[in-house]
């Protein structure tokens, strides 16, 4: 078994739980309101539905097997007990199944949307389609024991229910057919607190069942109508409808209920319940005569009136006398509407006794505007009543009746809108219909009467009432037709449209009922025809039969217009004709309204009747077809009807289609207009009228249909040969001219018509004069009358040539100026004067008269008769001055007379030896009217007309260059703006369609000119001549100028392709510019430019082929391609559009030949530049590709890259210019020789993106390699010290090249992807690039350079310009191989050195910052960089060698050289500096040399004393002349002597205390603090072991020492206190030690004598054999040039002689004591003042 479960609900989270539970659908919570309620609510109760019917039907068919299965098992004597167990089972699992899922779809009926109760209506009735019997019980069991369920839940399912029986009333049986009843019954009447629908509902209940089981029903009924108990509302209801619909079964019954009903009827019921009692007491009136007319069919005993009439007596009482007085307006209507059936039920006495009172009650019911309905049935039934017992009462009511009757007809034809107008019009023309038999001459007076009133609303009454009566009672009608037809002449004249739209509808009665054939019946059909000539608009459609009866049926609505009345009357005759035998009537009477021009538009109509009429007489051989004029003396001539039809059917579409009823009216009447031309006739119009009849008017070629209606009559005129008649047509044609004066193009054409009919006439007289009569008549200033005449005098002169030529003088001789009052007034009217227009009437007629008049005749008359004539009439000269013409319509008649001539010259058999001598003059006109057309709007067809004429003229003799006539045309047509922008004054071409067919005829024409200048030169060069002119076009910044020029330029080639016939090879470099222009276009914005593009890409491709000499149905799989790839440009995505575009880009490189693809290139090239940036962009693409493929074939390479240079300074897009630069970088791959060089030629700085090109480079190695090898090569051929250096001082040329050298470096160098040129060249990069710099950098150090600073001048060279952005590049060169190279350069950055590296005074040490960073961070560059840079020590080049001189010294300062094993090298090399010519890199050098203690510490001894020597010997050389390089080498002295060891006992040091002590009393504090400082570095070395000189040399310094700890220079003072530091130890005398330690260097306050007194002390008494030494060594210094010296040695001697006198007195103080005095005169006196103190202390000597 299946089961189905559902725990929630998947849409709404609320359980299900209830949906399956009987017993809690009462109670069921209401279901919550959510968007999409209603939807989610029907999908679920489908849901439902679908799982109930597929469920039931799952278990039947599983459970009969398995009961099928048990079955066979079990044994005979089982079988039936086991059968009967499984049905039952089966029974009453279905019935809990299909009742638990019922449930759940009646919990959803109470939701409150109204569409998803109307699902579960439906989903119920559905289900009771298969299980009717099932739902039906369920569903009333569930009414009846939920009492209170939701009011809109109940009346759903008793909707439900109802659906259900309606569909299966016929399989119900009757026990559950009473079980709905007795359920309907409860619902209408016991239930409580239910509202009218619901009751209203099991009413219809309770009928449905009626209609198969109506006895139960009203025996239900029946029960519920007690006397004493008050009845239901809808009980009466029911059971007088149950009743009206089950008359034959109902009837028979109804007796016992009237007589309760009687009964009730006294006890005054509420309003309502007397409604409903009327209603039934109707109804019940209606069924007994429905019964009673029908007793044949009642399957009960014949029942007769009499039967009822105690019974509706009584009834009659009650209602009439007391019911109908009372003040409730519905009861009251109620009760004249049931009297209308009762008083059939009446006795006649009775009825005859009542019709006096009744009558008079009813009209005085009616009101004077709207009445109710009811009324008029209850009186239309009283009528009939009294009619049928012939009463004599109504005769004096007749006139009070008429008057009501017709007042309230006119009422309801003024409210058609109500909704029972028509059944309450029916109604009271029934009462006219039942009053006429027996009154029908005073209803005929008195309908007479009022139609007389000239009242809209009272005459559409009157005719309704009228028209009713001729339809229905026709007999009673027939003695007064006469009267009723002439009483229709005051409707006639009628302006109202309502009037006129009924009485068509009476005239159509009138014409059924032979009133037409009487007199008068001739005027009816005027009416008839004057009405469907109602002009109405011209836009409006043909009707069908069916719809024009409609229209007459409903002919009374209110607001008919013209147009809807015409309709009317057209669907009148056209029934009158085709379904009234009225044939005498209108044939042949309607012939009379062909002709006259008021009765035009109603010729469709009226051709059409004739030919029915006409086709139908013909078949019948009647002799009445034969027109006979005596007889008919008002019919038309045969001449003015073949004019009249031929001319209105040249324009067929016009008045409803006429023309093919008139030319199908021409071939029926063609015996009786001349039997001659029926044989032409029956040819030649079917022909036509078909082709009318299956195209529809956009397909009519105008020109074309009048030609064919021409040869038509020319064929008749032919075949008819008679002149006397052929004269009278033209007659009647000129007479018909003056008519058709309101329609321009009928009197065009019969302009036209004439002329055929005068080229067949022989009367020269009648030629000449109808050829003025045509010129006289002709309104100039119509085109088509100017160009129907022209065409008319063309025609004649095929035959009347000289007269026509004569004609054509003769009016050119009017003058008409004579009216002008002065020469002023002639300049500013003469656009309005009328000759202009006659001239141009006159110049066309010569154009027509070269079109049609024999060729060998017309030749030489050309350009003298005729040319010389046309062009004397445009030159309007006044008072001997030529006019301007602005006139417009002279203009197009000259250019067509000019395009006609043109024409018709190429025709002529002498043609070649033909030359049109003023054939330029020609086209100079042409030429200036398309000047003179404004650009901005398309006013008139000028323009087109005159590149028509262009067109025919270029091709005459004599050829010339017509380039600039190509240029005009193309600026006049493709300027033009979009349709859609239409200009204000733009009035002459109204309508978009007409503007857009003007547009496109003038595209056309400019397309045609085009490709007559190529059939003049075939060849790729005719096709570059058009082209060249097109490019500014197809290059516009607008999408219309390039859409037009695009599809004009796909159209030429597309004809050049297909018209080039080529047998031999011919050149096509021509085509490549061609093609490159094309590309350009193949992205553009506009999708039809696109695509247009690479249709024009292909067929160029294709004419290549063919010029190389390719078959023509020779395919090339590389163009096939584009076909292909086409579909691509459809979409706006940019990436599928480069994707199309590189596929063009292969397939040009395929089909281009080498030799082309240089102008290709360059072509393409101008695209970089194109406004739109989708064509820039596939320029680039397509540029890229062919370079790829074909660069290593360019012949042009400098052009190219020229072109290239520039373009690239206009562009704006970075994609392109990105795109740009990678071409030039493939085009490099190719030609690096060519290329490299024309890009070190451009301007610098570089101009915008070159940078990038040559980034570009980049993208390939090889290239990269090649390139920057280049550039490096080129920069080092500055340095060739054969030559003199070109960066110094030179030319601005001489710099140029050196320049882009080292920008084109920076370039390429300076992008992250030189990361692997960098590291492969790493070091020429570096090298070169450093040398470059110093050279820039204009390296200058003054010559006092190396003097102390405080000696130095201040000056500095100037930088020039060029200078200071080569220094920028090639500093930011040296960064970027840094950074590039995983070098961190962020120490040189901190200290500045890139700018001290750009400074001409302090390169050096931004070089040495370099350095230093190279040696932390390139290490495995260094070995390359050194051996690059060791030759430039040996360059004639100053500032190179102290560029290298600089970056070795530095390098010596880090120990990495010693790891790359540099040291040796390094420091050979800054030796044989030592001996530059430069003090500078000799400065440098010894600096570097003196950073080699610190970078090879290690293996300092085994330098040591070839450094120490060196430094010896500059200090020696430079003592005097180059202070600072001492310094510098006492500096580089003390870094050596600081990494010695202290052990360490070279000679060498020695060498070094010796040579460092002069310096201790040089007149510089720098050198003296040098000097000092050696000597501190010595004091490590002074072991008396190891070096006894040296220790004993120290202590002769301590003088020097003591006297300088008071030295003017704080340096000075600082170093000789670290220095006695140092020296303590060695003294030999703790005191002196503890006294020197306790010096500290940063104290600056010193008692210095105190110090001096306490150390004579200690060293007199600690070193008494070293005392007389100090004041001996003490006393040289008395002649010390610094006078602070000088005191200092005068006190120190003072106090070593006095602490030491008694050993200094075993020698001679004489010699020191006579220096001291020599003091007393010292210059200073501070000095002299120091003796004087010392001198005190002598006084022992």
């Amino acid at each position: 078994m299946v089961h189905y479960r559902f725990s929630s609900c998947l849409i709404c989270p609320q359980p299900l739980a209830w949906l399956t539970t009987p017993s809690s659908f009462n109670t069921s919570p209401p279901l919550p309101s959510y968007p999409g309620h209603e939807s989610t609510m029907r999908y679920l109760i489908e849901g439902l539905l679908k799982i109930l019917l597929v469920a039931g039907e799952g278990i039947k068919e599983e459970e009969a097997k398995e009961l099928e299965e048990q079955y066979t098992k079990q044994p005979e004597s089982r079988r039936a007990h086991t059968l009967d167990c499984r049905v039952c089972e089966f029974y009453e699992v279905v019935t809990m199944k299909l009742e638990a899922w019922i449930g759940a779809i009646l919990g959803l009926s109470s939701d409150g949307s109204e569409l998803v109760r109307l699902r579960v209506i439906e989903s119920l009735q559905e289900l009771g389609r298969t299980k009717r019997k099932r739902v039906l019980l369920f569903l009333r069991r569930f009414l009846t024991e939920h009492q209170s369920l939701p009011m809109l839940q109940r009346t759903t399912l008793l909707k439900s229910i109802v659906l259900i029986v309606k569909d299966n009333t016929a399989h119900l049986g009757r026990p559950i057919s009473k079980k709905i009843i007795s359920l309907a019954s409860i619902e209408m009447t016991k239930l409580t607190d239910v509202s009218e629908g619901h009751r209203e509902t099991a009413s219809n209940l309770l009928l449905t069942l009626g209609y198969d089981f109506p006895t139960e029903v009203f025996t239900e009924m029946q029960s519920m109508i007690q006397r004493l108990i008050p009845t239901n509302f809808y009980v009466m209801l029911t059971l007088a409808n149950l009743c009206s619909e089950n008359v034959r079964c109902i009837v028979p019954l109804l007796k016992p209920v009237l007589e309760t009903i009687l009964f009730k009827l006294r006890v005054a019921p509420c309003e309502r319940m007397k409604c409903v009692f009327c209603y039934a007491l109707g109804l019940f009136s209606k069924s007994i005569l429905a019964y009673i007319s029908d007793t044949e069919k009642a399957p009960y005993p014949p029942i007769m009136k009499d039967l009822f009439f105690s019974e509706f007596s009584t009834a009659y009482d009650i209602l009439f006398h007391f019911w109908l007085n009372t003040e409730e307006p519905r009861v009251s209507r109620a009760v004249v509407e049931a009297l209308g059936p009762i008083s059939h039920l009446l006795p006649g006495d009775k009825v005859e006794n009542e019709l006096p009172t009744l009558i008079p009650t009813i009209l005085s019911m009616y009101q004077n505007t709207w009445s109710d309905f009811s009324i008029t049935k209850g009186l239309c039934g009283v009528l009939h009543t009294a009619m049928e017992m012939n009463s004599k009462m109504l005769v004096t009511h007749l006139e009070c009746l008429l008057i009501i009757l017709h007042q309230q007809i006119c009422i309801a034809m003024d409210q058609p809108t109500h909704p029972l107008s028509e059944s309450h019009q029916n109604k009271i023309l029934c009462c006219f219909k039942v009053l006429t038999p027996a009154f029908i001459d005073q209803i005929i007076k008195f309908l007479l009467l009022q139609l007389r009133i000239n009242d809209e609303q009272i005459q559409l009454g009157t005719l309704v009432a009228m028209k009713h009566l001729i339809n229905t009672v026709p007999s009673c009608m027939e003695s007064h037709k006469n009267q009723i037809l002439s009483s229709m002449a005051l409707p006639v004249l009628t302006n109202s449209n309502r009037v006129k739209g009924i009485l068509a509808q009476v005239i159509y009665t009138m014409a059924s009922h032979s009133y037409l054939e009487l007199e008068g019946g001739v005027e009816m059909v005027e009416f008839i025809i004057g009405q469907c000539a109602v002009p109405t608009e011209e836009n409006e459609e043909h009707l069908e039969v069916g719809e024009s009866t409609e229209e007459l049926g409903n002919a009374t609505t209110c607001g008919v217009t013209d147009r809807d009345l015409r309709r009317l009357y057209e669907g009148l005759m056209e029934r009158m004709t085709t379904t009234l035998m009225i044939d005498n009537v209108l044939w042949p009477l309607l012939l009379e309204f062909v002709i006259p021009v008021r009765y035009t538009n109603a010729l469709a109509t009226v051709c059409s009747s004739l030919v029915y009429l006409g086709t139908k007489k013909q078949k019948a051989g009647a002799t009445e077809f034969v027109l006979n004029y005596e007889e008919h003396s008002n019919l038309p001539s045969r001449q003015a009807l073949l004019t009249r039809l031929l001319t209105v059917s040249s324009s067929p579409y016009e008045g409803k289609g006429r023309g093919a009823p008139a030319l199908t009216l021409l071939q029926v009447l063609g015996i009786n207009i001349h039997p001659a031309a029926v044989k032409v006739w029956d040819n030649e119009l079917p022909i036509l009228v078909n082709y009318l009849q299956e195209f529809s008017e956009k397909y009519l070629l105008q020109k074309q249909w009048e030609q064919k209606l021409l040869q038509v009559l020319s064929q008749t005129l032919e075949e008819i040969e008679d002149e006397v008649w052929i004269v009278q047509l033209s007659e009647v044609m000129t007479k018909h001219i003056h008519r058709c004066h309101p329609y321009p193009q009928q009197k065009g054409f019969l302009y036209k018509c004439l002329g055929i009919v005068l080229q067949l006439t022989q009367n020269q007289e009648v030629v000449k004069k109808k050829l003025h009569e045509m010129l006289q008549s002709v309104q100039h200033d119509v085109a088509l009358e100017r160009e129907g005449v022209a065409t008319g005098i063309g025609y004649c002169a095929r035959t009347h040539l000289d007269t026509t030529l004569t004609t054509l003088r003769d009016c050119s001789k009017l003058n008409i100026f004579k009216k002008t009052a002065s020469f002023y007034h002639i300049m500013k009217d003469q656009g309005a004067i009328e000759i202009m227009k006659l001239k141009s009437t006159l110049i066309l007629c010569y154009g027509h008269l070269i079109l049609h008049c024999p060729k060998d005749l017309i030749l030489p008359r050309i350009e003298t008769d005729i040319l010389q004539n046309v062009l004397n009439h445009y030159n309007i000269k006044i008072l001997g001055m030529k006019v301007q013409v602005k006139d417009s319509t002279m203009k197009l008649s000259l250019i067509k007379t000019i395009t006609l001539m043109a024409r018709a010259i190429p025709s002529i058999e002498e043609q070649s030896a033909y030359k049109l001598t003023r054939k330029a003059e020609l086209l100079n006109y042409m030429q200036e009217f398309i000047k003179a057309e404004p650009t901005d709007t398309m006013t008139t067809y000028i323009r087109k007309a005159a590149m028509d004429a262009c067109a025919s003229l270029i091709i005459l003799e004599p050829l010339s260059d017509h380039g600039e006539l190509v240029k005009v045309c193309l600026n006049s047509v493709f300027s033009l703006p979009h349709l859609e922008n239409k200009s204000a004054n733009e009035s002459r071409v109204e309508g978009t369609m007409e503007r857009q067919e003007l547009y496109n005829e003038t595209l056309a024409s400019l397309e045609d000119l085009l490709k007559q200048f190529l059939l003049l030169d075939l060849s790729p060069d005719g096709l570059q001549f058009l082209f060249k002119n097109m490019t500014v076009w197809i290059e516009s910044r607008k999408d219309s100028e390039r859409e037009k020029s695009m599809e004009t330029t796909l159209h030429l080639l597309t004809f050049c392709l297909e018209t080039t016939d080529i047998n031999d090879k011919v050149p096509s470099h021509n085509l490549a510019a061609i093609i490159g222009c094309v590309v350009l276009r193949c992205s553009d914005p506009s999708l039809i430019v696109r695509e247009a593009a690479i249709e024009c890409l292909y067929i160029l491709l294709y004419m290549k082929l063919r010029f190389e000499g390719f078959p023509m149905d020779h395919r090339d799989r590389e163009v096939e391609h584009l076909k292909a790839i086409k579909g691509g440009l459809k979409g706006t995505n940019s990436e599928a559009l480069c994707h199309v575009c590189t596929d063009i880009g292969k397939v040009l490189s395929k089909c281009m030949a080498h030799d082309q693809v240089n102008t290709l290139l360059f072509t393409i090239s101008k695209g970089l530049t194109d406004m739109q940036l989708n064509s820039s962009c596939v320029a680039s693409i397509v540029m890229n590709i062919l370079i790829r493929k074909c660069g290593a074939s360019l012949t042009d390479v400098p052009g190219m890259i020229k072109v290239l240079y520039h373009q690239l300074q206009l562009i704006t897009e970075p994609q392109v210019t990105h795109a740009v630069t990678h071409s030039i970088s493939v085009l490099a791959s190719h030609n690096v020789l060519m290329v490299l060089p024309d890009l070190l030629k451009y301007q610098i700085p570089f101009h915008t993106y070159m940078d990038g090109i040559w980034k570009s480079l980049l993208s390939d190695n090889t290239l990269a390699m090649t390139s920057i090898k280049y550039l490096l090569d080129n920069l080092k051929l500055l340095y060739d010290d054969s030559k003199e250096s070109l960066v110094h001082e030179g030319t601005k040329s001489a710099t140029q090249q050196p320049l882009a050298v080292i920008c084109a470096l920076h370039a390429m160098i300076c992008s992250p992807e030189s990361e692997t040129m960098i590291n492969i060249l790493y070091p020429q990069l570096f090298s070169i690039i450093l040398i470059y710099l110093s050279s820039r950098v204009r390296v200058w150090f003054p010559r006092d350079f190396l003097r102390i600073p405080k000696e130095r001048k201040t000056f500095s060279l100037p930088q020039k310009p060029d200078n200071i952005d080569a220094c920028n590049y090639a500093a930011e060169i040296l960064q970027a191989v840094l950074t590039n190279g995983k070098s961190d350069d962020t120490n040189i950055k901190e200290k500045g050195g890139w700018d001290l590296i750009k400074s001409p005074e302090k390169h050096h040490e931004g070089v040495m910052l370099l350095a230093s960073t190279m040696a932390a961070c390139a290490v495995p560059h260094l070995i390359g960089i050194v051996e690059q840079l060791i030759p430039f020590l040996a360059n004639v080049h100053e500032r190179q060698r102290i560029t290298v001189a600089a970056f070795f010294a530095e390098l010596l300062n880090h120990s990495v050289v010693l790891e790359l094993s540099l040291t040796d090298t390094l420091v050979g090399s800054l030796l044989r500096c030592l001996l530059d010519i430069s003090p500078t890199v000799q400065e440098i050098a010894v600096k570097g040399l003196g950073n080699a203690a610190i970078g090879a510490s290690q293996k300092i001894e085994k330098y040591s004393t070839k450094l120490l020597s060196a430094m010896i010997a500059m200090v020696d050389r430079n003592s005097k002349s180059n202070n600072l390089l001492a310094v510098e080498a006492m500096s580089s002295i003390s870094k050596i002597l600081g990494q010695l060891q202290e052990n360490f006992a070279d000679p060498i040091l020695t060498d070094v205390a010796l040579a460092i002590e002069p310096f201790f009393e040089h007149e510089q504090e720098k050198v003296r603090a040098s000097a000092f400082k050696v000597l501190g570095k010595l004091i490590r070395f002074g072991n008396i072991q190891l070096s006894p000189v040296l220790t004993e040399h120290i202590h002769s310094t301590l003088t020097s020492l003591l006297l300088h700890l008071n030295d003017e220079s704080k340096e000075v003072r600082t170093v000789c206190k670290s220095v006695l530091n140092l020296m303590g130890p060695l003294m030999g005398s703790e005191n002196l030690s503890t006294m020197f330690q306790e010096l500290s260097p940063e104290d600056t306050v010193l008692g210095y004598e105190e110090y001096l007194s306490s150390v004579s002390k200690h060293i007199s008494k600690d070193l008494p054999d070293r005392a007389i030494f100090y004041i001996t060594s003490c006393a040289a210094f008395f002649s010390n040039v610094q006078p602070e010296i000088r005191e200092n040695a005068v006190t120190l001697i003072g106090f070593l002689m006095f602490n030491a006198a008694s050993d200094y007195s075993k020698f001679s103080a004489d010699p020191i004591c006579e220096e001291i005095i020599t003091l007393l005169s010292d210059p200073v006196k501070s000095v002299r003042i120091k003796a004087v103190m010392a001198i005190q202390y002598l006084h022992m000597y």
